[in-house]
């Protein structure tokens, strides 16, 4: 019995020690460490996603001949629509380019669009993170929005050599400005995540409404869209939709509700990283900040 307890107050002490040790370590030392853990456990998760990938592609290798061939005739369907779609849409580009030219409009910022596969869901963050198998090596730069279409999923808070961390929007650290749909002056309102177990529906919550604000008619879901201020995340970009039903809180002139992302963010396979071709304002203030 005294040879378990002098084992547990040794164990104890070693403990504290490490702790201590830690803490006076200069800021250096333990950012190389967490850095050398995170390259140490990456090879894994690119093995886990891989794994995944290939599973998939044995599970349609295993399918028919006839099964292929009506996918594929499908695919060549979408393929011709979507080749009308994307002439129409250049045309629109060209009308858009000559109007700004125009009106002298100043251009927004441009992106480069990194394609990248989730490689693991963090459960410690309940269930509101995720890494994607790209990082430093292919251009990912800190507080770089990620996208799934026209939808935010959220933002790039983590940078490593070969993966990178991506806060989802319902995050308790994300933050942006959005418009709600049908207001028409535009009011700014603040849609920041919300912290929850892994056994609930992770949402967000959008604050400072007006008072005056109407939900739209006929039960319709109201979508909230970025406002592009700040230089992090383009403008008429989807967050997600308000829950429907009435508001949580009213704080002084301003009401408070929650808002349910348009994607299910924890089945998402694949998403795309907007890295900014130059460097603005808001991007400038992200880069100061420590998302360690």
């Amino acid at each position: 019995m005294d040879q378990n307890r002098q084992g547990a107050r040794a164990s104890y002490v070693a403990l504290s020690v490490f702790v201590a040790l830690w803490i006076l370590a200069p800021s250096a030392v333990r950012r190389f460490n967490r850095e050398a853990f995170v390259e140490f456990q990456a090879p894994a998760l690119h093995l886990l996603g891989k794994s995944r990938d290939l599973a998939t592609f044995w599970e349609k290798k295993s399918r028919s001949v006839e099964e292929m061939a009506a996918a594929g005739r499908d695919l060549a369907r979408v393929n011709a629509a979507l080749e009308i779609q994307i002439n129409k849409y250049e045309d629109i580009r060209r009308e858009n380019v000559r109007l700004r030219e125009i009106t002298h409009y100043n251009v927004p910022a441009e992106y480069m669009s990194v394609v990248a596969r989730v490689a693991t869901r963090d459960s410690s963050s309940w269930w509101q993170r995720i890494v994607i198998r790209k990082g430093r090596k292919d251009g990912i730069r800190p507080g770089a929005p990620v996208v799934f279409g026209n939808t935010v999923v959220g933002r790039v808070t983590a940078v490593h050599l070969t993966t990178s961390e991506v806060d989802l929007v319902t995050s308790p650290g994300f933050r942006c400005t959005a418009y709600l749909e049908g207001d028409e002056q535009n009011n700014i309102v603040l849609v920041n995540g919300v912290a929850s177990n892994s056994l609930g529906t992770a949402k967000a919550r959008v604050s400072v409404i007006p008072r005056d604000y109407s939900l739209l008619a006929g039960g319709q879901p109201t979508r909230v869209f970025t406002t592009g201020m700040g230089g992090v995340f383009p403008s008429r970009l989807i967050l997600g939709y308000i829950d429907g039903g009435t508001y949580a809180t009213q704080v002084g002139n301003f009401k408070e509700s929650l808002l349910v992302p348009s994607r299910d963010l924890y089945n998402l396979q694949e998403v795309s990283v907007l890295v900014p071709l130059h460097q603005n304002p808001g991007e400038a203030l992200i880069q100061g900040e420590d998302f360690q």
